[in-house]
């Protein structure tokens, strides 16, 4: 009897979630009074649009510069289930951040390799702002930078932006740069800059640490169907 109990609540928990469309991602509270968030929508293009996964081998990452010429580091969310990807930065100080482009960073099999003789097996990871030895990055560029004003204590959108891409290898190749991008079959193929989709479908988020970002979240909230 026990056993059903738990099965029908794990039934009936799996449906709300599932409603939903979304478990509210990971966010840091704002840190200081002005403090605002960059966010836009990432899609992958199939000849429809599709979300972006990023795995430990081969992950993607937006490319903004920010004021003092340092990279933003963004953080993505893929699980809803009626968007494609929704990438994102918090706690970012007033001023021009320009995005020009997307990185890709893979890992490169051989450099893996070489880093596991010097200091042991590891887990490849998804970290496309840390540098790691064993990874590969390429740049693919928008037509052009898109630049953003970013005024105080708001969130504002980038916009929203689909990447057609091939591997030159992926899975079954036995080369070192399997997972390394075709750039003369990868592009940005939407570039939507003042597109606010993002801003609309983070609106509802309401996880206490959500809910003062979104106080400063100046869009309406998508329409439900």
């Amino acid at each position: 009897m026990k056993k059903h109990f738990i099965i029908t609540v794990s039934l009936i928990f799996l449906g709300i979630f599932s409603g939903y469309a979304q478990i509210w991602p990971k966010v840091d509270k704002p840190k200081f009074d002005d403090a605002s968030m960059l966010v836009l929508l990432f899609s992958k293009d199939d000849g429809y649009l599709n979300t972006i996964i990023n795995y430990n081998f081969s992950g993607w990452a937006p490319a903004v510069i920010a004021p003092d010429g340092s990279i933003v580091r963004f953080r993505t969310f893929s699980a809803g289930a009626d968007i494609t990807s929704i990438v994102y930065a918090e706690n970012l100080t007033p001023g021009e951040y320009v995005l020009t482009g997307f990185y890709h960073v893979y890992t490169d099999f051989g450099k893996l390799e070489k880093y596991k003789q010097e200091n042991g097996d590891i887990i490849t990871k998804y970290a496309p702002y840390d540098d790691m030895p064993y990874h590969s990055k390429q740049h693919i560029p928008l037509k052009e930078p898109v630049k953003i004003n970013l005024e105080p204590n708001t969130i504002m959108s980038l916009g929203s932006y689909a990447v057609v891409f091939k591997y030159v290898g992926g899975v079954g190749s036995p080369t070192d740069d399997r997972y390394k991008l075709a750039e003369e079959e990868t592009a940005v193929t939407i570039e939507k800059p003042d597109d606010d989709t993002a801003l609309r479908y983070m609106k509802p988020w309401a996880t206490p640490r959500w809910k003062k970002w979104n106080a400063k979240n100046p869009a309406e909230p998508l329409e439900s169907d």
